[in-house]
């Protein structure tokens, strides 16, 4: 018997009818048979690690939402279903200051679920935040968000000569600190001479696969 809450099924077939394709061209495409889609759209299969890869490539769409990981609302269906382009900025830095670019103009673009949080994206270049983040992934920003210590953030410093990626702390006693998850590296202090800004909260990752 097909599931009831069936997230994954439901999203992939809402992309498939977008792009208007049959199950058989669908398969045929990303290596699986048409039966093989319509098990895992009707709930019975869950795709396998591989089929997600190829779908989330030929989509252009994060896993995490074929997934069903991200907010997921039940009046989803084929009628108000659609997505949104954002922009994406130049290189960011998820290392040493000093390797990156200014954010000051559009690169490329990808397209997430209408309704997500975020205006922008950057591509993230250097290991600072592995194995979280890696070199070459794009994180998806809002400007808008509430930053709270403990945040992933994307942070101008040296007046926006350089912009970085990384977890915000700030304490009670404390000045504020921009962190790595690689421990190698050591923490940036938020003194008012590097002329620093956040400019918005990591809301999600973009990975690229392949």
């Amino acid at each position: 018997m097909a599931k009831e809450n069936n997230i994954i099924g439901k999203r992939i077939e809402m992309l498939r009818k977008r792009k208007k394709l049959s199950r058989e061209k669908l398969g045929a495409i990303i290596g699986i048979a048409g039966n093989s889609v319509y098990r895992i759209e009707a709930g019975f299969n869950l795709p396998s690690s591989e089929v997600v890869i190829q779908l989330s490539k030929f989509f252009d769409v994060p896993a995490d939402y074929i997934l069903g990981i991200d907010k997921y609302s039940e009046n989803e269906n084929e009628n108000n279903f659609n997505m949104k382009k954002i922009p994406v900025y130049e290189k960011v830095a998820a290392g040493l200051s000093g390797v990156a670019e200014p954010i000051d103009y559009p690169v490329d673009e990808i397209y997430i679920p209408l309704g997500s949080r975020g205006e922008f994206a950057v591509e993230v270049v250097g290991d600072s935040m592995e194995p979280e983040i890696k070199e070459g992934d794009y994180v998806i920003v809002d400007t808008n968000a509430y930053i709270e210590s403990g945040n992933r953030v994307v942070a101008l410093i040296n007046d926006g000569a350089d912009a970085l990626v990384k977890v915000y702390r700030k304490t009670m006693d404390g000045p504020a600190m921009l962190y790595s998850l690689n421990q190698k590296y050591d923490p940036i202090i938020l003194t008012d001479d590097l002329k620093w800004e956040i400019v918005g909260k990591v809301v999600s990752l973009y990975r690229r696969y392949g």
